[in-house]
């Protein structure tokens, strides 16, 4: 995991996704709030899609697979 750093959010938000943890599908506020930022940011082209570690896993894999040389 990479280095962290800690932001305020708003007493409102953060209840609210707490009271919905299980529908949101996360364990804590910090893993629902880091999930759906990371997803926005690689949408919008600010953040790659795939960690260095696993561009060359996936890369592996093809390989194997003989989709590439």
């Amino acid at each position: 995991m990479s280095k962290a750093r800690e932001i305020r959010l708003s007493e409102e938000v953060v209840r609210a996704i707490e009271a919905h943890l299980v529908e949101l599908s996360a364990g804590s506020v910090e893993e629902y709030v880091e999930a759906v930022l990371r997803e926005r940011l690689r949408r919008e082209g600010h953040l790659a899609s795939y960690s260095p570690e696993e561009e060359r896993e996936i890369t592996r894999r093809l390989r194997d697979l003989g989709y590439l040389d």
